[in-house]
């Protein structure tokens, strides 16, 4: 999805495909979780973050997480939670004002910047989170060594990409265009010295490519709750190839995707009233040399 394409849509992004994007925040955490604390010793001086002032309180013994390409905050706000101090962007400045405004984001600073480039100096963060970021960017291995610089020696990188491969949702999205004939428009792949293979292998190679070392990788599975609206208001704000599907039809066409969605969705909704969906990410993690 471009960049402008993100615009004014993180409202209902926060009700679906953010939602969806969610679930893997605690596996992401997990899998940097030691280096909160073996980035600094508890007795040790304390970095303040990034354009905050030298003088800003901050939390003994914590590490420093960057959280790339933070959308709504979600991730960003976990990581505050379970104690890191939090320093995150993302390219879209309306996302980031929606981040911002969260009632439960006090002490995290936001700022807006694209990858590669990000205004951060050297070895300056503990740990890096990309929560389907890579996924996102023309250049991949531009911005991975992007945010390899930015990370201490030592400190680790996590990132998460959907897999190329059937999914529910997938097949969900796929019925309703074939019976309502609802087309996206034209979808370029990256180019072949750009792109990788959407696996474990394929996200692992990559991040080994981009110079990170202790690499490991792993399909993390869930069971994904959610709202037939809120689902679908993703649809309507033109999030993922479905979204681009609605789109492009004209008003008829949107009548009957929606006819179709609704025809669908009562089998796929548990007792609680919510469809779910068993879903799985590719994650995968690299520590930068010390040097």
């Amino acid at each position: 999805m471009a960049f402008a394409e993100w615009a004014d849509i993180a409202g209902p992004y926060d009700r679906s495909f953010g939602a969806l994007c969610a679930q893997t925040i605690p596996a992401v955490l997990e899998e940097l979780g030691a280096a909160r604390f073996e980035a600094r010793p508890a007795d040790a001086p304390q970095r303040p973050l990034a354009g905050t002032p030298a003088d800003a309180p901050q939390r003994a013994g914590s590490g420093v997480l960057l959280d790339a390409g933070t959308g709504t905050g979600a991730l960003a706000v976990a990581a505050a939670q379970a104690g890191w101090r939090v320093q995150a962007f993302d390219a879209e400045p309306s996302m980031v004002d929606f981040a911002r405004a969260r009632t439960d984001a006090g002490g995290i600073r936001f700022d807006v910047a694209r990858m590669p480039g990000v205004p951060y100096p050297d070895a300056s963060v503990d740990a890096v989170a990309a929560n389907f970021a890579i996924n996102h960017v023309d250049h991949p291995r531009d911005c991975l060594a992007d945010l390899r610089r930015v990370l201490r020696p030592g400190g680790r990188l996590a990132a998460t990409v959907w897999p190329w491969e059937p999914t529910p949702t997938g097949r969900l999205w796929r019925e309703i265009q074939e019976e309502t004939g609802a087309r996206p428009p034209e979808q370029s792949r990256l180019p072949a010295g750009s792109d990788f293979e959407r696996t474990e292998d394929g996200l692992a190679g990559l991040l080994a490519d981009c110079g990170f070392i202790e690499v490991r990788a792993r399909r993390v599975r869930f069971t994904w709750r959610i709202d037939v609206d809120d689902l679908w208001s993703g649809v309507e704000a033109g999030i993922a190839v479905i979204g681009y599907a609605w789109r492009a039809a004209d008003e008829t066409t949107r009548e009957r995707m929606r006819a179709a969605y609704d025809a669908r969705t009562p089998a796929l909704t548990g007792e609680d009233g919510l469809l779910q969906f068993e879903m799985s990410a590719v994650l995968a993690s690299g520590a930068r040399p010390v040097e």
